[in-house]
C-alpha cells in the first residue's frame, strides 16, 4: 500500500512552474472620486473587483499562506490607493490600484481591475458604471 501524501503536497516530478488566478470581488468603498466639484464633497460608493494572475505560486503545493498573495493584502491596498487621493474618473482609480498591485506584489505578473461608482449621480435609473484596466509585468 502506497503512503498518503500531506494535504497540499505534489510528488516532485509533478512540479513545475505554477500559474494562479485569484481574486477578490465586491470590495465596497466611499470615496471623493468624481468629476464633479458636489460629487466630492459628500462622496461616492464604489465596489472594486481585482484578478491577479500570479507566477511560480508554491501555495499550490504548499498549503501555505506565505506562499501566496494574502486576499487582505489585496483589499487594505484597494483601500488605501482609493482614500490616499482623489480621482476625477474611475478608470484613473482602477490604473492607479492595477498599478500599486504590480508594484507591491513581485508575485503578480498581471492584473485585472474593475471600478464600478455604484448609483452614479446625473445617470437617473443606471446601476452603475464601471471601468476595466488590465496591467501586466513589462
Amino acid at each position: 500500500m502506497k503512503p498518503q501524501r500531506d494535504r497540499g503536497s505534489v510528488a516532485p516530478e509533478a512540479r513545475g512552474a505554477t500559474n494562479l488566478r485569484l481574486g477578490v470581488s465586491g470590495i465596497r468603498l466611499t470615496g471623493s472620486h468624481g468629476v464633479d466639484p458636489r460629487e466630492r464633497e459628500r462622496g461616492n460608493r464604489f465596489e472594486v473587483d481585482v484578478e491577479c494572475v500570479c507566477r511560480n505560486v508554491d501555495a499550490v503545493e504548499t498549503d501555505e499562506l506565505a506562499d501566496t498573495v494574502d486576499y487582505r493584502a489585496i483589499t487594505d491596498l484597494v483601500r488605501e490607493t482609493s482614500s490616499r487621493h482623489a480621482f476625477n474618473l474611475i478608470e484613473s482609480l482602477a490604473g492607479a490600484i492595477a498599478a500599486a498591485l504590480l508594484k507591491t506584489f513581485p508575485m503578480i505578473s498581471e492584473t485585472v481591475v474593475r471600478v464600478s461608482k455604484l448609483a452614479p449621480p446625473g445617470l437617473s435609473d443606471v446601476d452603475r458604471t464601471k471601468a476595466e484596466v488590465t496591467r501586466r509585468r513589462g
